[in-house]
């Protein structure tokens, strides 16, 4: 009987570092058998476009437009797994979507081992925590909590951005949630997952409905536009709709070349990306509701110069 593959999941909020830190896994794990499962809310996939292919043997996935956690694509993670564990891999990674509550991950697992043969070694979760943005949001979504409850080792990362006084609070504040997982201090999600691993598994939370449905998508939207805008507009634009905005991603086509757009709240990333882009393609996800289509269209109308598609 051949071995089963070890499963990990990486969860952590809208813009918390998985992608980062999957980067980092591929690179550590490039000589064994890899599957991974990308998740993301919106129907335009970007997070995809940044893991790393030059992996030999890497098998990618992507489910988007909605969470894996609920009923709205749950049945094509099932699947996905299921094909996964036929291909003999090492390792399957799965990236979670940033709302993601994995707190029916153990029933997810049970089920699967019941309708197939497929049959994980699950690892557990590795949660990635944004040091400035969790206090926020703590509170105000229960997925954040979930994901710190359920897993086994939390990545309190961007810790360059905030005060020893904040980054002892967030910590105590992991630790009220989930006291046994073990922490880590980064920045840009630098950790060794081997080492993660290493410290054999932890006991995990009873398994609870995930609090993901339908209604509790936050919502999401796709700005596209022709127009290749000034690096100027492209910061402005990004400064006026910033408030009204959890996430920020995406492709964005300038006067000065491609840029790949990073934004969390006002924390801002835009740097030079290499390949040529026919149109900007911006996945923008909203803190206020469907207001976020009249905010984005004024700011776009003041921003650029030509129209653009919301939808």
């Amino acid at each position: 009987m051949k071995d089963m593959s070890k499963l990990v999941l990486l969860t952590g909020f809208l813009g918390a570092g998985k992608t980062t830190f999957l980067n980092h896994v591929l690179q550590e794990f490039s000589q064994e058998k890899i599957g991974l499962i990308v998740n993301e809310f919106s129907g335009t996939g970007v997070d995809g476009a940044l893991i790393r292919h030059d992996i030999p043997g890497a098998s990618m996935i992507e489910l988007n437009n909605g969470s894996i956690f609920c009923a709205c694509i749950k049945d094509s993670f099932v699947d996905s797994l299921i094909d996964l564990a036929g291909r003999n891999l090492d390792y399957v990674f799965v990236e979670a979507s940033g709302l993601a509550d994995p707190s029916s991950i153990s029933s997810i697992l049970d089920q699967i081992a019941t309708l197939s043969c497929a049959v994980y070694d699950y690892c557990g979760a590795i949660c990635l925590v944004d040091a400035l943005y969790f206090p926020k949001y703590l509170k105000l979504l229960l997925a954040l909590r979930r994901q710190v409850e359920y897993s086994r080792a939390v990545i309190l990362n961007k810790v360059d951005l905030v005060t020893g006084e904040q980054l002892t609070q967030v910590e105590q504040s992991i630790r009220e949630i989930n006291p046994s997982a073990a922490l880590y201090r980064t920045t840009y999600a630098n950790v060794s997952l081997r080492e993660i691993l290493s410290g054999g598994p932890q006991e995990e939370a009873a398994p609870q409905e995930s609090s993901n449905t339908e209604s509790s998508r936050p919502v999401t939207i796709t700005l596209s536009t022709q127009e290749a805008v000034t690096p100027q507009a492209l910061r402005q634009f990004l400064d006026e709709i910033a408030p009204s905005t959890y996430r920020v991603k995406g492709f964005c086509r300038t006067t000065e070349g491609t840029k790949n757009v990073s934004m969390v709240g006002t924390v801002c990333q835009i740097e030079d990306w290499g390949d040529a882009l026919g149109q900007t393609q911006l996945v923008i996800i909203s803190n206020v509701g469907v207001r976020i289509f009249s905010v984005t269209l004024e700011a776009a109308k003041r921003c650029f110069q030509s129209p653009v598609d919301l939808r």
